[in-house]
């Protein structure tokens, strides 16, 4: 156990640990997290070697077949002859494959196409992760706010309680608004510690989506923002059907398809190897050279011509069910982010305004005795209401902007920067 001495130096200590900065921890920005999370997340490093394993294959599908070499050995001897001749005997053979010019274009394009499939599946989870990382950024910056706010309702109802209780001490106040004020404390206290908890459950949650551990004692900085402005809903639906990667994937997709169904049709051709033969024994050599061609005579590759056609068909039907997909969900999601610019805006210039005054007049009402603690703890709790609906407003307006950077594919590009100016977190208390 600790003297009490010892817990007072103990307490000074962590209050210094957690004012002084050269206690903290580094401060990361949003770009600065993002840049993170693409340069150092294994499941991102990981999708990006998947294209360098579709190029491998591509570079495979250029090459040429290699030739066919063989050769026999032995020994020969002459029957039905007085003086029989024997010696050795070889022979040398090499055949290389001809392939046929329409195979092999289409066979090359089918991977390019694989190549850009892969290449856009890439671009998709990079932006998947960006995405995760600045939801995860503006839910660690709105837990803080609130457990700022929070912070500041606990220091208020403090001094609230405070000098009711000193008013009742000398009479002024009734014992009903003490127990009131020490009602709203317990709360406030509730709340404060709820914040908290908050607040480092959307830590874990950020670290999460970079992907990478961040240095002990790390924090972020910036805010939410007030204002975010987008292009026309014509302008932004272009963009998400032109820079979609996932719509760019099923694209690249179906042209390979398409390639594949070319390449399984011109198989169907005979097919052509050039053969040359050296033959040699004790009396005579042979050269010799040929073709040899592979007629189609019983299989016309009809099972996978089918199997060709099913996949462009598939993967037509595909691309136009996900063209509509998206749009319908760009469109739900920017009636969305309408909803949230309004909100944002009425809580800012109205509601949290005519809350903070009516605040301000309960506060002299019950100054001057023409109200009780009632009426002034509930236009608090008003004001504390509006506010935490506009930190929650300005939070969605940036989780609907992030949905709408990433379904146009700009997530990696850095945010718009927010319009500064915020409203009063916490009122002054009236002097008695």
């Amino acid at each position: 156990m600790l003297s009490p001495c010892q817990q007072l130096l103990a307490g000074l200590v962590a209050a210094c640990c957690l004012t002084d900065p050269s206690f903290a921890g580094p401060a990361f920005n949003l770009d600065q997290l993002i840049g993170i999370g693409l340069n150092e997340n294994a499941y991102v490093l990981a999708s990006r070697e998947q294209v360098a394993a579709a190029k491998g294959d591509a570079t495979i599908a250029r090459a040429y077949p290699n030739p066919d070499i063989g050769g026999q050995l032995g020994r020969s001897k002459e029957r039905n002859s007085l003086t029989p001749i024997s010696g050795q005997v070889y022979n040398i053979t090499m055949a290389q494959p001809i392939e046929i010019p329409m195979v092999r274009s289409a066979r090359i394009d089918a991977a390019d196409e694989i190549v850009k499939a892969t290449d856009a599946s890439r671009q998709s989870f990079e932006d998947d992760t960006v995405a995760r990382i600045k939801l995860a950024y503006y839910e660690l910056l709105r837990r803080l706010a609130e457990a700022t706010v929070t912070e500041e309702d606990l220091a208020l109802t403090q001094q609230i309680r405070d000098r009711i209780a000193l008013r009742h001490q000398v009479g002024e106040s009734p014992k009903f608004d003490l127990i009131r004020a020490d009602t709203e404390m317990l709360n406030a206290r509730k709340n404060r510690d709820a914040a908290r908890l908050r607040v480092e459950q959307a830590r874990a949650n950020l670290r999460l989506a970079v992907g990478h551990p961040l240095p002990e004692g790390w924090t972020v900085e910036g805010t939410l923002p007030n204002s975010i402005q987008l292009p026309a809903k014509e302008k932004l639906k272009a963009e998400l059907l032109a820079r979609n990667p996932v719509l760019m994937k099923t694209e690249a997709e179906q042209r390979a398809a398409e390639h594949r169904l070319s390449m399984e049709k011109s198989m169907r051709l005979p097919k052509i190897a050039l053969i040359a033969e050296r033959e040699v024994d004790p009396t005579q050599q042979y050269s010799r050279g040929g073709v040899v061609m592979t007629i189609p005579l019983w299989d016309w590759r009809s099972g996978q011509i089918s199997k060709a056609k099913a996949e462009v068909s598939s993967s037509r039907h595909q691309l136009n069910a996900q063209r509509l997909s998206f749009g319908e969900s760009l469109e739900a999601t920017y009636q969305l982010y309408q909803i949230a610019s309004n909100q944002v805006r009425v809580l800012e210039t109205e509601l949290l305004s005519q809350a903070a005054a009516a605040q301000r007049i309960a506060e002299s009402a019950y100054r001057y005795g023409e109200r009780g603690i009632l009426e002034w703890l509930d236009a608090q709790r008003t004001y504390r209401a509006a506010r935490n609906e506009l930190i929650a407003a300005r939070f969605d307006l940036a989780t609907v902007s992030v949905e709408i950077d990433r379904l146009r594919s700009i997530s990696h590009q850095p945010p718009e920067k927010p319009i500064a100016g915020t409203a009063n977190s916490a009122s002054q208390l009236p002097d008695f």
